[in-house]
């Protein structure tokens, strides 16, 4: 037993310290590039009422996030919960890192409601791989505009082929999902191991994935997501147009995109410094100094991390679950 809680104790080091030196590093590669006083100045440029008309694009961007993992779950749950659930998965994400508050919403909505845990957490994954294809399809369609550039086109085509040879295994461990848990069944016979635990374990995971088998909740799914990409442009543009009036909307489309890749990489809580780092290396693409561009970046940055905070310690409170408590479950889950 005491080996079992030192290797646990090594495993969260190990999570906390490469991804401490993942997110040291790309703030140290973005803050060399920065001049701190051209931060301040671009800062004082964002008024009050621009910041505001972002958050509200911001909130409704997220609206109809929450509306796309809603369907995912097969609208066995209450919007309400959902909504929070994701909150409390977000705040979580922004205090741990390797993004396990995908875990925490799995595991907190799994203890909620009807559902399981790996049947919210399988839900999560698709909604992932949603994001992951949009923004590859996003950044893709503005490669003519960059043709002539430095920037590594062969990453893009790279993420689009693994996000949709992604979706193509899901929905085809969904189609036969029936054959699948029979096979389990029948290998489970001559395993307890498999009849206990990977037999029950792989049903919970494949009625979560069904929902691609379903046309119309799939079109929902995926539309409101792309929507709420599409309401994030906007918020975007709208913080940016501040520091460069003349800034055409597709810049928003090819930065955010690309932000999106960095966020997905194992970084610091909140994604610290690899966000802003993307952000500035996509800017820098398109000839926006780094002041502006670590300005941006950062403004996006604090409205996610502020408001899906709020959104997240609500959630808890509604839940009656302590944070603490919830932390312990999804690194105890984790590892």
């Amino acid at each position: 037993m005491k080996e079992i809680g030192q290797r646990k104790t090594l495993v969260k080091l190990l999570r906390w310290l490469i991804s401490l030196l993942i997110s040291g590093l790309a703030i140290w590669l973005v803050l060399r590039q920065v001049e701190w006083s051209q931060f301040v100045d671009n800062l004082t440029k964002i008024s009050l009422e621009t910041f505001f008309l972002a958050s509200l694009l911001f909130l409704l961007s997220y609206l109809f996030r929450v509306y796309c993992w809603l369907v995912l779950l097969k609208k066995k749950t209450t919007y309400k919960e959902a909504f929070f659930a994701m909150g409390v998965g977000y705040l979580l994400n922004n205090v741990l890192p390797f993004r396990l508050g995908e875990f925490g919403r799995a595991i907190l909505l799994g203890n909620k409601t009807e559902l399981s845990t790996l049947e919210v957490l399988s839900s999560v994954v698709v909604e992932r791989i949603f994001d992951i294809f949009l923004a590859a399809i996003f950044m893709l369609s503005m490669l003519p505009r960059i043709v002539n550039t430095e920037f590594d086109q062969g990453f893009v085509f790279i993420m689009v082929a693994l996000s949709l040879g992604g979706l193509v295994v899901l929905f085809l461990a969904a189609r036969y999902r029936e054959t699948i848990n029979q096979w389990l069944v029948t290998r489970g016979e001559h395993s307890p191991f498999i009849k206990n635990r990977v037999a029950p374990r792989g049903k919970q995971i494949l009625e979560g994935l069904s929902i691609l088998t379903n046309p119309k909740y799939f079109a929902l799914a995926f539309g409101s997501l792309a929507i709420s990409w599409l309401v994030a442009f906007g918020q975007n543009l709208i913080s940016f147009r501040s520091l460069s009036p003349q800034a055409p909307f597709w810049w928003m489309i090819f930065t955010l995109s690309a932000g999106a890749f960095g966020n997905a990489l194992p970084s610091a809580p909140a994604g610290i410094g690899v966000f802003e780092g993307v952000m500035v290396a996509a800017f820098s693409v398109l000839g926006v100094n780094p002041e502006i561009a670590f300005t941006q970046a950062v403004v996006v940055h604090f409205i996610s991390f502020f408001y899906t905070s709020i959104f997240g310690l609500i959630g808890l409170h509604l839940q009656g679950e302590a944070f603490v408590s919830l932390y312990n479950k999804v690194m105890n889950r984790a590892i």
